[in-house]
């Protein structure tokens, strides 16, 4: 049977990564290997990860100095030996049929590189937002303009891809994984299992809890305050993009957009609305015109929108029945 590895990369979160090996081990594909790479501080962590000290199936090590999400991602990756690699984050759960769902379609597939699912996010226990499978098949220039294969925690990557294209780029503090998928679909075609099987979990420790928006025309808010991850694109493949005028005008568009809710978020309302602007002149959408709005409304305004939507989202997926979310 063929071997799936997973690789939790975890940086002093021991409340957490009991969770996902968990659901990692409890996947119904029996052949699997749970990879963990510890940051420091470790010593609360190594004590959660002891209890597995007689599973063979748990891996764990533990860096002797921060090295961030993409280096101990690289680690894990080392150190991995299946055929197929599932990227884990600590707070994220599977539905126990997802690796074996995504194995017969990698396995029909010969030209696939990776496997990606739907997903939930969820946050102070409500439901608040889906992730919908969209895009397959030879999905380059494309990826350059957004990076729209959410959730990560979802993808099955090809061991062989690492080989091919290379590792994380630790270049990058975060938006590492759209590099990476950058590269694989250079070489290789992507598919997806169209079933929620992943939820995420938004809280205040989250490397992407703020992470650049994530659907902006449904109003997922999502920031990130510490890095211009569409800057960093940019500037590693400038030369590509600029090959495709309207890929350029896509991220163009998508980067102002994300400095415009930054600005809002920290009350800069005039830089905003000129944020605002500039994606309007690259593309006029709902989202754009909101941050004008919302730069001459502030931020108040935008903490009313943002709590009638989770109080509609909740409640609609309380009614729900169609979807069956992971342990």
């Amino acid at each position: 049977m063929t071997l799936v590895s997973v690789i939790i990369p975890t940086y002093d979160r021991p409340s957490f990564v009991e969770g996902a090996v968990e659901t990692a081990l409890e996947q119904t594909h029996d052949e699997i290997e749970v990879v963990i790479v510890c940051d420091p501080p470790v010593e609360e962590t190594r004590a959660v990860l002891e209890r597995y000290e007689d599973d063979e199936r748990v891996r764990p090590f533990y860096n002797d100095e921060r090295l961030g999400i993409a280096a101990s991602r690289n680690v894990a990756i080392a150190r991995a030996r299946g055929e197929y690699v599932c990227i884990l984050d600590d707070d994220d759960r599977w539905d126990p049929e997802k690796v074996e769902k995504q194995l017969a379609v990698m396995e029909a597939n010969p030209d696939c590189g990776v496997v990606y699912t739907g997903g939930l996010v969820r946050q102070n226990g409500r439901t608040v937002s889906t992730y919908t499978p969209s895009i397959r098949g030879e999905i380059y220039p494309e990826i350059l303009a957004q990076f729209d294969l959410k959730p990560y925690s979802s993808h099955m990557i090809r061991a062989e891809c690492f080989r091919t294209v290379g590792d994380y780029d630790t270049n990058f503090d975060c938006g590492e994984d759209w590099d990476h998928a950058i590269r694989i679909a250079r070489e290789y075609e992507y598919e997806y299992v169209d079933e929620s099987l992943i939820v995420r979990h938004f809280h205040d420790s989250n490397v992407s809890a703020a992470a650049a928006i994530e659907r902006t025309d449904h109003l997922q808010l999502e920031l990130d305050g510490t890095a211009d991850i569409f800057g960093q694109i940019w500037s590693k493949y400038r030369e590509e993009i600029e090959r495709h005028p309207q890929i350029e005008r896509r991220l163009q568009y998508d980067r102002h957009l994300s400095w415009g809710w930054t600005e809002i978020e920290r009350g800069n309302r005039r830089r905003a609305l000129r944020y605002g602007w500039e994606a309007t002149k690259h593309r006029p959408s709902p989202a754009s015109l909101a941050i004008c709005c919302f730069a001459v409304l502030g931020s108040s305004a935008l903490d009313v929108v943002r709590s009638a939507r989770d109080t509609v989202a909740h409640t609609q997926f309380d009614r729900s029945n169609d979807v069956r979310p992971a342990k």
